[in-house]
């Protein structure tokens, strides 16, 4: 059983990330009061997968579910077992989940945080699937474009992650498993790096990659896009394209550490703030 609680200081912490959330302009926010999160948080479980997996609230604070099965994206990484065939699970399950209807946003759902972390893979079953739901995009964003933010997210972490030589091949296997043309058309409207308050906010998202090397990979994968994005319609993303790019990423690996440290479990108990 998986418990996640908030903690007593949780509030203060949730306004004070909203406040930068907004001058970082990230369009989405934490649940400041805990039931508000509570209700949010039992009604994507049951949402993403209805009965098969049990989710309640105990008291006022605390959430429990059963055990996603498997382990996170996170974890493949730091072990150097991240693969194309987990990054097309996880593609698969971002198509599916966004094609979900919301109430609470009138439209199609959306994550907000999905983060290597908060994505575990099931390998008997070859499924991925989404947990975590303590961050939501705002209600006045349209679903195109909370669904191109989910797969930035996805991806700033990945690059944060993953060797100089893997991210283009791995970014474009996500994207080409993703297959929503629309969506990753708006996603390459945000593949520019930020200054100020909202390129702090990638640089945190990253983890601290140098921006010389941030902008390079991203500019990469834009390129890749305009190809295959371009007036002729929409063509699968080719992974053995864009040779140069690859060699030249290949190259520059010095210049990313291996993969970040931390690694969480599936199960035990976990605070929130």
């Amino acid at each position: 059983m998986w418990l996640k609680r908030r903690k007593p200081t949780s509030e203060l912490i949730a306004v004070s990330a909203n406040l930068f959330f907004r001058l970082a302009r990230a369009r989405i926010h934490v649940w400041v009061d805990p039931q508000k999160w509570q209700r949010w948080e039992i009604a994507c479980f049951r949402l993403l997968y209805d009965r098969d997996f049990r989710v309640f609230a105990e008291g006022s604070r605390t959430v429990c579910a059963d055990n996603v099965p498997g382990i996170s994206l996170l974890k493949h990484v730091n072990r150097g077992a991240l693969t194309r065939p987990i990054l097309e699970a996880a593609a698969k399950e971002f198509r599916r989940v966004h094609e979900l209807w919301c109430e609470e946003f009138g439209d199609l759902w959306s994550h907000g945080d999905p983060h290597l972390d908060n994505v575990f893979y099931e390998s008997a079953a070859h499924r991925a699937r989404l947990i975590d739901f303590e961050v939501a995009h705002e209600k006045s964003l349209p679903a195109i474009a909370r669904h191109a933010d989910d797969l930035l997210v996805f991806l700033q972490d990945m690059a944060g992650r993953v060797s100089a030589r893997q991210w283009l091949p791995f970014a474009l296997c996500f994207l080409n498993s993703y297959d929503r043309p629309k969506v990753v058309t708006e996603l390459k409207k945000r593949l520019i790096v930020p200054s100020g308050l909202p390129g702090l906010w990638w640089k945190l998202r990253t983890h601290y990659i140098e921006r010389e090397e941030l902008m390079y990979r991203f500019d990469a994968l834009g390129k890749e896009l305009d190809r295959s994005l371009g007036s002729a319609g929409y063509e699968h993303l080719s992974m053995n394209s864009s040779d140069g790019l690859k060699k030249n990423l290949g190259k520059r690996a010095h210049s990313l550490g291996a993969a970040t440290k931390g690694e969480t479990s599936s199960g035990g108990s976990t605070s929130s703030f």
